[in-house]
């Protein structure tokens, strides 16, 4: 009996280090069986860490969701540079989390000699206060004896492998590539059944309600850095010291986050965060470091790619899944303005044109508000007790709170 029971489990463990869904026991992998790995959500930091050590790349995508949906590391503009890459990027994570996995790059001897880092105006939002001194990075993670329990022994072990076998022959499944880009091919028979306005509209409520839970400022009140400026310039900072080209790159919002903000009274507070990560990049380059900062955040033709109607599920989108969610195609339109230097939508701040475009900028967005179209409706709903309002800059924030 204790003998078939321990036969049993040797055999379970066995076949899941032979799938291996989170790919961190570096097994071959065979096509109709575990090529394909599934989406998980558990050990993230782990599976992404094991991939990347094994390919020691030498070019880095950092960023959150938006940056591990639309950054493809397999890009012809890497391999034409002569670069391998990966994508770093964890949903729903800061730029200290980016930080951490550039030391363990460095500790690893994996430098990376291009860096790509996105970064997210509503991760500074709120602006809570860095720590002094700054918190201790953590050792890469490990396959330690937890993890390995819980991955080969356990009744979750057992059911990702099972999982994993199933989606070898599905159309869309939700899954991660080995450089670690996410498709988001799952979303592609979520929108033929939604469509892409339920999409658009259920994403903007939930980040009103984000924004909301937040205060309007981007840098704590004592005048001291918040913990995701000082975040960025640490990166930024450590790149530099390892010799890496690093591209930040503004993420391409939709319009009707662009709009959403203005109504929100957001607006100018964005303007001034797009300045205040130059600047943060122009301390990093005080050290000879070649960093370049890009805004594809601003209204062209790609930001206001139609919404389609209530009830269309027919329409699939050339660039986004939602506002906030850029397809891989628009993300190769990054890719290629950045890495091959071909014309595209975004603009490249330096110090002696970032005033002139943010007021561009700003200009752009005031005229798409005040042309009527379908977009202005749909935001103006999402805001049914309020009027249309100008943002407010620091300075006029400063004067009607003089304490």
């Amino acid at each position: 009996m204790f003998a078939t029971l321990l036969a049993t489990v040797a055999l379970c463990g066995a076949f899941n280090v032979a799938v291996d869904p989170l790919g961190i026991f570096g097994t071959p992998r065979i096509a109709g069986f575990n090529a394909t790995k599934p989406y998980l959500d558990h050990h993230r930091d782990l599976a992404r860490w094991q991939a990347a050590h094994r390919l020691c790349p030498t070019a880095g995508i950092f960023g959150n969701s938006r940056a591990e949906i639309g950054f493809d590391p397999e890009h012809p503009g890497f391999a034409t540079l002569g670069l391998v890459a990966y994508n770093h990027a964890i949903p729903g994570t800061p730029i200290n989390i980016a930080l951490r996995q550039l030391h363990w790059l460095d500790d690893a001897d994996c430098r990376p000699k291009q860096v790509i880092v996105g970064v997210d105006f509503f991760d500074f939002l709120g602006a809570p206060p860095a720590r002094v001194p700054p918190p201790a990075i953590p050792p890469a993670p490990r396959i330690d004896g937890s993890v390995f329990a819980e991955t080969v022994f356990s009744v979750t072990g057992l059911r990702d492998s099972l999982n994993t076998i199933a989606i070898q022959h599905v159309s869309h499944p939700a899954s991660l590539s080995p450089r670690g880009f996410n498709p988001l091919l799952n979303y592609i028979p979520e929108v033929a059944q939604t469509g892409h306005y339920g999409l658009f509209r259920q994403r903007a409520q939930e980040n009103l309600r984000s924004w909301t839970r937040k205060s309007p400022r981007i840098h704590p009140d004592n005048g001291n850095q918040s913990v995701e400026y000082a975040g960025l310039e640490a990166f930024l900072q450590d790149a530099a010291t390892m010799g890496a080209t690093v591209h930040v790159v503004i993420y391409p919002y939709h319009a009707q986050i662009r709009l959403m903000m203005e109504r929100a009274g957001l607006g100018q507070l964005f303007t001034e965060w797009k300045a205040s990560v130059l600047a943060a990049a122009e301390h990093a380059r005080s050290t000879n470091a070649d960093i370049k900062v890009w805004d594809f955040s601003g209204i062209s033709a790609e930001t206001t790619e139609p919404i389609p109607a209530p009830g269309d599920r027919q329409t699939q989108l050339a660039y986004y899944w939602e506002a906030g969610h850029f397809k891989k195609a628009l993300g190769d339109r990054i890719l290629d303005q950045i890495l091959l230097d071909r014309p595209g939508f975004g603009h490249l701040l330096t110090r002696t044109s970032v005033d002139r475009w943010l007021i561009e900028d700003q200009e752009l967005v005031t005229d798409l508000a005040s042309r009527p179209s379908g977009l202005i409706r749909d935001v103006d709903s999402l805001f049914p007790n309020t009027k249309p309002q100008q943002s407010t800059s620091a300075s006029e924030r400063r004067d009607r709170n003089p304490s």
